[in-house]
């Protein structure tokens, strides 16, 4: 049995009694290290009211006491990314739900902007980015997901009305590799109205060089191949350098940027490959193991 416990931090919001609150869901594990930068453009947004829910999967650091004194509402939960934010969900009292990062930071008028457009739509796309950071592979995987904004295989609308998501059965438990795209996914199917906002959402966690982009894809791997199986021709389709040229067309980045981008998109596919095959070979050799008397 998975254990839950709630805490509260102590911060109020003043609110536009006329407003609909929106609830900010962010899973964490570990996230001390970025969490208080992101839950302070939170709490920083021109819009209210908003409340905030933290879902905690029992970090061994100073995640929880941060979001505590920031003002959130914490739920310790043992649950990988998914269930985490699916738990969120059924605890948040809003009528609109914006899924997090930890690792992320909002635009002032990110919810705000959202808000006004989900009134026409039933989901929201928020420009996602990189914030680059000093190192050649930290400012080409910002640069390579700026071209891929432009590709509609590989966003995720994050803002949702609560309608919507209980409609399409929220995050699948199973996923932490690609959840948004899947959940993204069962949007176009089930004919979910989406808004594209120019407002944006900074990553700041990306890798600062190839060791730290192999370890991402160890991470992911183990998970991959069933969002694969689930979604196999977009799954095709994303691992393409053709997408990175489209995408590419359908921007204003510079020229000289494509192919560094596509050789870091070969590299990136080419960890993903290695790190199922090392995933696979170390659960072998597990399994082949003796019980011990």
């Amino acid at each position: 049995m998975l254990e839950t416990n709630r805490e509260v931090g102590g911060f109020a919001r003043t609110s536009d009694s006329d407003a609909s609150l929106v609830s900010v869901i962010i899973p964490s594990k570990n996230s001390e290290r970025t969490i208080r930068e992101c839950l302070r453009s939170i709490v920083s947004q021109s819009y209210n009211p908003i409340e905030i829910i933290v879902v905690d999967c029992f970090s061994t650091d100073s995640t929880r006491e941060i979001a505590k004194q920031m003002g959130a509402v914490v739920i310790s939960h043992r649950s990988e990314r998914s269930e985490a934010k699916n738990l969120g969900a059924r605890t948040a009292k809003g009528k609109y739900l914006y899924f997090v990062d930890s690792d992320h930071t909002l635009g002032l008028d990110v919810i705000a902007t959202c808000v006004k457009l989900v009134e026409k739509a039933d989901a929201v796309l928020v420009n996602d980015q990189d914030l680059p950071r000093n190192s050649k592979t930290s400012r080409l995987i910002a640069a390579r997901r700026k071209v891929l904004s432009n590709d509609p295989l590989n966003v995720a609308a994050r803002f949702v009305t609560r309608a919507t998501f209980d409609r399409v059965g929220g995050f699948d438990p199973g996923l932490y590799a690609g959840e948004d795209l899947d959940l993204h996914r069962r949007f176009v199917l089930n004919d979910v109205r989406i808004a594209h906002s120019q407002a944006t959402e900074w990553h700041l966690s990306s890798p600062v060089n190839l060791k730290g982009l192999l370890a991402r894809s160890m991470y992911y791997s183990s998970n991959y191949l069933r969002y694969a199986s689930k979604n196999p021709l977009i799954s095709l389709k994303r691992v393409s350098p053709i997408r990175e040229v489209t995408a590419w067309k359908k921007g204003d980045s510079r020229g000289s940027d494509l192919l560094p981008i596509i050789i870091l998109g070969f590299l990136s596919n080419t960890f993903l490959v290695i790190s199922i095959l090392l995933n696979r070979g170390r659960r072998k050799t597990l399994g082949r193991r003796p019980t011990q008397p």
